[in-house]
């Protein structure tokens, strides 16, 4: 038969339709999951540890500090208060990734979150099928895994970024390693391996949990693969002892690159004993969390275990008794199953040892990776009830409860999605997060302590005080609180309680800069300038990063007329990290040198900082009057008074070059703008 042109005119071709795979819905609906319930994260702020490790952290501001983010750990852009135990280069270089991306703007950062959170749950489905080869199975854990409410914190706190890092490289190179079954680590390709590999560094690079890796993959290798007795233990060997020899590795350049795995120990009154029965506690905690997570909160108070008869301790141990009552039952009946318990384990285990951590011993941010052994034991369960029909003359109960199963948990789902959904509010401005905090743990000082802060800030010394009186007390209050004490103390004029707060600051945390530049201040106050130096002095040896130290320093050596040293100062501020107040001080006294040029960008980088800058913009009328560009600086005046309208050295200005009877008053000679 021959096809004429009319046949193809009378009407369109249909092609034949496409059929959208089970894969592909799987996909899109998980997507949905873990991304609809996140959506409101996106308007909130940036909060709580964010501030400083995003907004006053140098290494996130600029690229040659990169360095410094893969050879130092992660606070030491603070100086010598910045020693810690954690290590988290990738969390710090995304950071600097997304800055440079959309700047300081908090909606980039949490784009970030959401984005990692979909990846770790597609990676968590794309696992479970490989692991167990059941879909549904895999739909139901993934499906669980993006709804937890015990989630929030990791995925709408930006600070949470090390658990969605590790999540994501941890569960890709678990895949990875359980794609190489069959094959020994000679015969997989050379890919296959370097891929795993990458992805463990990245793993570690995220996160110290990440050391947990080789010894579940030795455990999955010897116990769960299901080739394991047709393997020689050599080809076993072989495929692990990589992922063991790159643990080694990072474990080598903590200790000798970063001077210890571990250098600060938080709790060194906190013998072992008490940690061990802490872990205890802190483990039938966490497992609480994960089956009732309710009353959830930013900040938790931990309180040491002494004794065996801590209430903490009997439920922690009643908990692990079940669980290992659990493991050993499905390790008889449901033999892959049992592997759960082994994920779980690993992946608390490094989060439990309350001597290195921090304030925050307990958070709910450290269960991101371990939930998902959580998710697949519920949902194996949920999935076995579903496939157990009711046979052999049931009950009406029992036929019943089967077939409102999906009701009950699609019930369920919408309530974790709910709950998430309203606890993601919590975290969209300091202050929502420090009382909706406060509400759950009424002593949380550190939290309280925040909380004046904002008060002090917002010109509510009252309100500031109030929190941080109630800061100090009943247990020893923190330096960051009897340094907020010194600076309200100053402010009220009461120098040498001032004095006496500041001074128990530092005795309590000798490496804390902020003391020292708080106390300079009284001493300058007080016309105490030799002691004062003397204190801006080692503020700046224990923080030379800090910005806020430098321009202080800088002010302090303006007002004692010692220009040249300011001028150092203000530069040091403007080259470390430049802020808006160091750059329009810097200008001040390049253009008294005569500097003009170098002036004039001074003043221009500190106007594209801060575009409120009203000083910078009176620096650069200033330094066009002199040229004789009359536009330039009237525009510029006015530039200067669209921030302060009552700014005198601005109307001055605008009413100087402004035409008056056709003629414009000569500029006049030899004035730098007042600060």
């Amino acid at each position: 038969m021959t096809l004429q042109y009319d046949d193809f005119m009378r009407k369109p071709r249909r092609r034949p339709a496409v059929p959208t795979s089970p894969d592909t819905l799987a996909v899109l609906g998980l997507l949905l999951l873990a991304w609809v319930p996140y959506l409101n994260t996106l308007g909130n702020a940036f909060v709580y540890d964010d501030r400083p490790q995003l907004l006053e952290n140098p290494y996130v501001h600029s690229f040659r500090y990169i360095g410094k983010i893969f050879g130092s750990t992660v606070w030491t852009f603070q100086g010598a208060q910045g020693v810690t135990n954690y290590y988290r280069p990738l969390m710090t270089f995304a950071y600097l990734i997304c800055y440079w991306l959309s700047g300081p703007i908090a909606f980039g950062f949490h784009l970030l979150n959401l984005i990692l959170h979909a990846g770790v749950v597609l990676l968590l489905f794309a696992l479970t099928d490989r692991l167990f080869g059941d879909r549904l199975l895999s739909l139901s854990a993934a499906g669980l895994f993006a709804l937890h409410p015990i989630h929030t914190e990791s995925v709408a706190w930006i600070a949470g970024l090390p658990d969605l890092e590790l999540g994501l490289f941890f569960l890709l190179t678990f895949l990875l390693y359980v794609r190489l079954d069959r094959v020994g680590p000679a015969s997989a390709p050379w890919r296959a391996r370097a891929a795993l590999i990458a992805s463990y560094v990245l793993a570690l690079l995220s996160k110290e949990q990440a050391l947990m890796l080789p010894v579940l993959a030795a455990a999955y290798e010897h116990f769960y693969r299901a080739d394991r007795d047709a393997t020689s233990l050599q080809i076993k060997f072989g495929r692990y002892l990589p992922l063991f020899a790159t643990a080694a590795a990072y474990l080598a350049f903590r200790i000798v690159g970063l001077g210890g795995f571990a250098p600060s120990v938080s709790r060194p009154e906190l013998g072992w004993y008490a940690v061990v029965l802490s872990a205890i506690a802190l483990t039938g905690s966490y497992l609480w969390k994960l089956i009732w997570p309710v009353h959830l909160s930013a900040f938790y108070v931990f309180h040491a275990s002494h004794s065996l008869r801590d209430p903490g301790v009997l439920a922690g141990a009643a908990a692990l008794l079940v669980c290992l009552a659990l493991f050993v039952r499905l390790w008889r009946s449901a033999h892959e199953i049992s592997f759960v318990w082994l994920w779980m384990g690993a992946t608390l285990a490094p989060v439990l040892n309350a001597r290195w951590l921090p304030a925050g011993v307990f958070a709910e941010r450290y269960l991101y990776l371990p939930s998902v052994g959580f998710c697949w034991l519920v949902g194996w369960a949920a999935t076995k009830a579903w496939r157990t029909a009711p046979t052999e003359n049931p009950s009406r109960l029992r036929i019943l409860a089967w077939r409102t199963m999906p009701v009950a948990l699609g019930i369920a789902a919408i309530l974790y999605g709910a709950r998430t959904i309203r606890r993601n509010r919590d975290w969209r401005s300091d202050e929502v997060l420090y009382q909706r905090t406060l509400d759950e743990q009424p002593d949380a000082q550190f939290i309280r302590t925040n909380l004046g802060v904002i008060d002090f800030d917002h010109g509510d010394m009252a309100g500031a005080e109030r929190e941080w009186a109630r800061s100090l007390g009943p247990a020893h209050p923190y330096a960051s609180t009897l340094n907020d004490m010194g600076l309200l103390r100053t402010k009220q004029k009461r120098y040498d309680e001032a004095i006496a707060f500041l001074e128990q600051a530092i005795h309590d945390k000798p490496n804390y800069a902020d003391p020292y530049k708080n106390l300079a201040g009284v001493y300058a106050e007080t016309g105490r300038p030799a002691d004062a130096d003397h204190e801006f002095r080692t503020a700046v040896a224990l923080a030379p990063l800090n910005g806020g130290v430098r321009d202080a320093y800088g002010h302090f050596l303006l007002d004692q007329g010692r220009s040249a040293e300011a001028q150092e100062q203000f530069a040091a501020a403007a080259k470390n990290d430049p802020n808006s107040d160091a750059l329009s001080n810097l200008g001040d006294l390049l253009m008294r040198d005569g500097d003009t040029e170098h002036a004039r960008a001074a003043y221009r980088a500190a106007i594209a900082l801060n575009a409120f800058d009203n000083h910078a913009y009176l620096g650069l009328a200033t330094l066009d009057e002199h040229a004789g560009r009359t536009a330039a600086a009237l525009e510029e005046y006015r530039a200067s008074l669209n921030t302060d309208p009552n700014n005198p050295d601005a109307l001055a200005g605008v009413h100087r070059l402004t035409p008056a009877g056709g003629a414009v008053q000569p500029a006049s000679t030899g004035a730098t703008p007042a600060r």
